[in-house]
């Protein structure tokens, strides 16, 4: 599925480099025109932290995965709330939807076959 999809974003993305504006400004100055090494920290954080969540899901699986990922959201949120900026409603909503699908997740596990 991943494969097919970037097969089709390249179709869709060379098509635009053949009739958008910026595409003939990269055929005229080239893709790296104007690239310094403070625009590869989040190339390559990107590409980094897809590799680790691919590492993640390999190793420990997706739904320990999710889990993580909540707790970061949770850790995230307390950070936050020390902060200056405090904490949303939508935040606050958030974190008590992801609290009860943990809480689903683990009172009531169903298997998929």
């Amino acid at each position: 599925m991943t494969m097919e999809i970037s097969s089709f974003a390249m179709i869709f993305l060379g098509l635009t480099m053949l009739i958008s504006d910026d595409g003939k400004q990269i055929r005229q100055d080239g893709f790296w025109k104007n690239w310094t090494l403070k625009t590869w920290i989040p190339v390559l954080t990107n590409a980094a932290g897809g590799i680790i969540v691919g590492l993640v899901t390999k190793h420990a699986g997706s739904v320990r995965k999710g889990f993580a990922l909540i707790f970061g959201l949770l850790l995230s949120g307390l950070f936050q709330a020390r902060g200056s900026d405090g904490i949303s409603s939508e935040q606050i909503i958030g974190g008590a939807l992801a609290a009860l699908s943990l809480w689903m997740h683990s009172k009531f596990p169903v298997a998929i076959m």
